[in-house]
């Protein structure tokens, strides 16, 4: 067995792939090891030795076996350190670093030696997302080069640079699971890396309930980021509920039923309003999607009965929206009866920002003032406008169309009952974020959407897979019908599937 697959069907005269492919493998790690060994005495700093030996590490092992380099990425995602860089950077903001920013790096250069070499290369696994990926980027790359010809004074070059390298970032991951996962036992196993990963944060999140005010995820630098796990584990719910709607056997939905609960206790505590309406949005798609209407109404009692049973820190989260002693809210210039506290009037007062946007020029209200311009935190949608204009805001809804688009196909086409649940969970997730997003960037938030894209691109797969069987099922059918028929007519055109199999 050579390193890089099967060596079966070797001719004679021809040499085996690991006769060639073990000794530059073994001369690469010599090379790296003497490199390592030469930094480390010029700057002498252990940290970095130590996380470019690692880098190395798995970018031969990526080279080697590209699925390991992808699970080693799945488990980084939410367990690998913070680095403050300062403000050095980026200028007016602070930069956080995580580690797992550069194994996307690392790993995307071991993808792309091992495709090379096996000249498998591809751009894109077909999919409807890649024009909204394509769409919504481009609009981003214009309405910052905007920025940069007007040379606005709230807009700061380094940080939109680092925030458009970070949204290529998650578009990268997803590029890099469809050129990985080829079959349904990659699929579980990336999922089962996904859930453990999931246990982990939630039981560290558990574990610190009672310590600290808001409970958060590990290895956070400049304290905890709440609305980043509630964001998080409404995923991991999403597509938990989605498989234990599908599971077909009792011991599966046994460990579904685990999963969602201890996702949902730290959910409670990160006093998360936009992860609350964003968990009752999934879950409730999820019960009407598999017509699971015995979940709905479990959903409408555990709502109604929540006063009774909820923490108390989670009834004075809520009922602090509507705090006596807040700020009353504006309207037109008029003030309101309605009076909220001032974290959700600040979500309110951000429209205003967006209305006087659009008021400025055709030029701001069609492209905005470019990506990072404002810099605002309260809701993605705002955001959006504000920095993309009103385009951006249209390619945003077309990308997340897009999105919706392909995990309902999925979902109606698979036959499989890990993928259907999947999907199911992925369409529910993208609506749950839609509503967490009025409170916060839910699509900028690195936490939050490395796990989404991985996610996406296994539904993607799942939808693939399930045009190939199709496929392969209608020509079977066309061949076997002509033999029948003893007829030499062109076969029926293949239709792309309408209905969701029966299993």
């Amino acid at each position: 067995m050579g390193l890089f697959g099967s060596e079966r069907g070797i001719g004679r005269g021809e040499v085996a792939e690991s006769r060639i492919e073990a000794p530059m493998f073994a001369v690469f790690m010599l090379v790296c090891s003497l490199l390592l060994f030469a930094q480390h005495l010029y700057f002498g700093n252990g940290s970095v030795t130590a996380a470019l030996a690692v880098s190395l590490m798995v970018f031969g092992t990526t080279v080697v076996r590209v699925e390991v380099g992808l699970y080693i990425l799945v488990i980084a995602m939410l367990l690998s350190p913070e680095i403050d860089a300062g403000d050095a950077l980026t200028g007016e903001r602070r930069l956080n670093l995580r580690y797992d920013d550069l194994l996307i790096i690392v790993i995307f250069m071991g993808v792309m030696v091992k495709l090379a070499f096996e000249g498998k290369l591809t751009l894109w696994q077909p999919s409807p997302i890649n024009w909204g990926i394509v769409v919504f980027y481009s609009v981003c790359i214009i309405s910052t080069l905007l920025a940069w010809e007007r040379a606005l004074g709230a807009w700061d070059p380094r940080t939109a640079l680092f925030t458009m390298l970070k949204m290529l970032q998650y578009y990268l991951l997803f590029w890099l699971v469809g050129q990985t996962v080829h079959t349904y036992k990659d699929l579980r196993t990336l999922l089962t890396l996904f859930f453990a990963t999931a246990m982990i944060v939630s039981c560290y999140a558990i574990y610190t309930i009672g310590t600290l005010p808001r409970v958060s995820a590990p290895f956070e630098q400049g304290g905890t980021e709440p609305n980043t796990l509630g964001g998080y584990l409404v995923i991991c719910m999403s597509v938990a509920l989605g498989l234990l709607s599908q599971a077909p056997k009792w011991r599966h939905r046994l460990v579904f039923l685990t999963i969602i609960f201890l996702c949902a206790l730290p959910m409670l505590y990160t006093l998360s309003r936009a992860s609350y309406i964003a968990t009752v949005v999934s879950a409730t798609i999820v019960a009407i999607v598999s017509r699971r209407f015995g979940l709905l109404a479990l959903l409408a009692l555990v709502l109604l009965a929540s006063p009774l049973f909820m923490p108390d820190v989670v009834k004075e989260r809520v009922l602090y929206t509507f705090d006596v002693g807040g700020e009353k809210v504006v309207i037109n210039g008029q003030e309101t009866s309605l009076v909220v506290d001032k974290s959700t009037n600040e979500r309110i007062l951000v429209w205003r920002k967006v209305r006087y946007l659009l008021g400025v020029a055709p030029i701001f209200a069609l492209f905005g003032g470019g990506v990072s311009w404002e810099s605002v935190l309260d809701s993605q949608y705002a955001r959006v406008i504000l920095e993309t204009g009103l385009v951006g805001l249209a390619a945003f809804l077309f990308l997340q169309a897009m999105l919706l688009r392909s995990t309902r196909e999925a979902y109606r086409w698979t036959e499989n009952w890990v993928g259907r649940g999947l999907a199911m969970g992925m369409f529910a997730a993208t609506l749950g974020l839609v509503a967490h997003s009025t409170g916060t960037i839910s699509f900028l938030i690195v936490r939050i959407m490395q796990p989404y894209w991985l996610l996406i691109a296994l539904t993607v797969f799942v939808r693939n897979e399930a045009i190939a069987r199709h496929t392969a099922r209608f020509v079977a059918q066309q061949a076997q019908a002509a033999m029948d028929r003893g007829s030499t007519q062109q076969p029926v055109p293949m239709r792309t599937p309408r209905r969701r199999y029966v299993s």
